[in-house]
């Protein structure tokens, strides 16, 4: 995949990228040891990946090989009250391989990815 990063061209192979994620107007390219950020779209990017990579949530585009687990988890990136507690309130996230990472899953996903982790096995 070839991607622009400050004025460079960058190739990274697709088999290396665990996820792409939106943030603010950029999506960021993160594989096991580096992350990139670059232009474009996560839903252009889920229709050229096609079956390889899998819709977690509205910012969040993960390589189907890449997720590991699917656990409730209290949300860390939601809104927040001033004491920056977002009330204990319990979503899904799956854990990304190669990082100790999790990512927000949405409810209307969780059985997407439940399918995608059984189809690993």
């Amino acid at each position: 995949m070839n991607i622009t990063e400050r004025g460079r061209l960058l190739r990274v192979p697709l088999a290396e990228v665990l996820y792409f994620k939106a943030e603010l107007k950029y999506l960021t390219l993160r594989t096991a040891t580096q992350s990139h950020v670059m232009d474009g779209s996560l839903s252009e990017l889920e229709q050229r990946l096609g079956d390889r990579f899998l819709r977690v949530h509205r910012n969040a585009l993960v390589a189907k090989a890449a997720v590991r687990e699917l656990e409730r988890h209290v949300p860390t990136d939601g809104p927040a009250d001033a004491d920056g507690d977002n009330g204990g309130e319990l979503g899904w996230a799956v854990r990304i391989a190669h990082v100790n990472e999790w990512l927000a899953v949405s409810r209307r996903q969780v059985a997407a990815v439940r399918e995608a982790l059984a189809g690993q096995r």
